[in-house]
């Protein structure tokens, strides 16, 4: 009688590996897919749950069946679809050992417009923000670098910073800044590399000592879209009143290779807060 063939299936050698006291080469469960939507330009939002199966995915990657793809930590994941047409999508989870299966697909969606860049340089967003600072979400990928242009004024008593996240990431020492400071009188320099959740703006502004005085805050975020790479941030910001100033040059990085779909803007010190009147303004910048 001719003998069976014994299953080749990975759960199975995974198993027999684990009993030897081999580590897993595992990959992580098929997710369960939510709800794809679209925000209107073609800017997809697609939920999704993690399996509770087998390894743990440190990443996620979403795949439209227009072939676009996208990433993240976390449900929802965003991509930017380039072309109009039905589309549906499917989520699979990541670890060191590689890609694992794929959801099964989502709900379809008809995508009728895409957001179309029209200049060198384009507002996507402005608000006047709140006493914490302000959000920006559902970025559109259609751009080569993102400009965040800020005028603002610190409540506190003392010199303040901004600090910002990208898609929410709180994770330590993920963020790194290389900091010039002067202020005609002398110059200074810092940097920040771990043991913080967020990056620096460091802008000193005047506190409630200086009336009317706001600092000035411009930052490149280049190649935002680009997940073969870490985003890299430079920040010129500064602020004069009354006799005295500051200006300050910085470089930093974000340590993930996903796409920036979200900025959160806030303060570092817990009792700081900013003036009603303070002005965001995100901008999208073609070109290389």
């Amino acid at each position: 009688m001719a003998s069976k063939k014994l299953s080749s299936d990975t759960s199975l050698a995974n198993s027999y590996k684990l009993s030897r006291g081999v580590a897993s080469v595992a990959r992580p469960s098929a997710p369960t897919i939510g709800t794809a939507t679209d925000g209107g330009t073609g800017n997809m939002s697609v939920t999704f749950t993690a399996s509770t199966l087998g390894p743990t995915a440190s990443s996620f990657s979403l795949t439209s069946s227009s072939g676009v793809t996208g990433s993240g930590a976390s449900s929802p994941l965003t991509l930017q679809e380039a072309v109009v047409g039905t589309y549906t999508y499917s989520v699979s989870g990541i670890n060191a050992n590689g890609t694992g299966p794929s959801s099964a697909a989502s709900n379809s969606v008809v995508v009728a417009s895409l957001f179309a860049p029209s200049g060198a340089y384009d507002s996507i967003a402005t608000t006047n923000g709140s006493s914490g600072g302000a959000t920006f979400t559902s970025i559109p990928q259609t751009y080569t670098h993102l400009q965040l242009r800020i005028i603002t004024k610190s409540q506190g008593a003392a010199t303040d910073f901004y600090n910002w996240r990208f898609n929410g990431d709180a994770t330590s020492g993920n963020y790194r800044t290389h900091t010039l400071l002067g202020s005609g009188a002398s110059a200074s320099s810092y940097t920040n590399t771990t043991g913080n959740t967020s990056a620096f703006i460091p802008t000193e502004n005047p506190g409630t000592n200086a009336t009317n005085v706001f600092a000035g805050i411009i930052i490149d975020i280049l190649d935002y879209t680009n997940t073969n790479k870490y985003t890299t941030m430079r920040t010129l910001a500064g602020w004069y009143g009354n006799g005295s100033g500051q200006m300050s040059l910085s470089s930093g990085v974000w340590l993930n290779t996903s796409a920036v779909t979200s900025i959160a803007i806030g303060g570092y010190y817990t009792d700081l807060t900013y003036s009603g009147n303070a002005s965001y303004a995100l901008y999208g910048i073609k070109g290389n």
